[in-house]
């Protein structure tokens, strides 16, 4: 019999993704979390019980697998054969709570004065989903324009005459070409896409998250 682990307030966010706490020392007894990036950690269950009137996630120690090693006790358990990749980002997009700086603040306010509600919307979930990932704070320049900071692996400027955001991300063209699922092009030695829909916001990020860091 395996040794058995419980994680207490486990909150099910969406099916097979639960929101719970569990200090990085504790994520780092499941081995396999090569990765540390950003505040929050991953693990990937192959089995798992969930009491929900308890908020208890219940698997045994061989049945977790750490995907990454976060810097804080907030922690996403994923259940390995609940949802596709592409289900699990949307799903965190719409679910998980952020903390904004003033400059991410600034370009939300920005972007709901600037752009429809469908676009706004999508634009928002851009940016949620980038900070569930990477911390930072955005810095605007001229006009539209804003640069992630500390890094500026990506820089988004709003373009309210069309409707849509143009997103630039470190790295040639050839570099995003196995991953990215949006049209793509060169802008000056960087790679530039659009973004037109909230329905496109996972195969941005997908490009954004294969952007090289420094």
């Amino acid at each position: 019999m395996g040794i058995k682990i419980t994680a207490s307030k486990a909150k099910s966010i969406a099916g097979g993704v639960w929101q719970l706490e569990m200090a990085p020392h504790e994520v780092r007894l499941f081995g396999g979390g090569t990765k540390s990036v950003g505040p929050r950690s991953v693990l990937l269950l192959k089995n798992y019980e969930f009491n929900e009137n308890g908020s208890e996630l219940t698997f045994d120690l061989e049945d977790a697998i750490a995907l990454n090693v976060g810097t804080l006790a907030d922690t996403i358990a994923v259940s390995a054969i609940a949802a596709s990749a592409s289900d699990i980002v949307s799903n965190e997009v719409q679910s998980v709570s952020v903390m904004y700086g003033p400059g991410d603040q600034e370009f939300l306010s920005l972007v709901k004065e600037l752009l429809e509600p469908p676009m706004a919307k999508a634009a928002e979930a851009l940016l949620r989903g980038v900070r569930q990932r990477y911390t930072g704070d955005f810095k605007r320049g001229k006009s539209r324009n804003f640069s992630d900071t500390p890094d500026n692996f990506w820089y988004v400027i709003i373009q309210p005459q069309i409707q849509q955001l143009s997103v630039t991300v470190r790295g040639t063209v050839d570099h995003f070409e196995p991953v990215a699922k949006l049209p793509i092009k060169d802008d000056r030695g960087n790679t530039l896409f659009k973004l037109t829909s909230e329905s496109e916001v996972p195969a941005a990020l997908k490009i954004i998250f294969h952007a090289k860091k420094k």
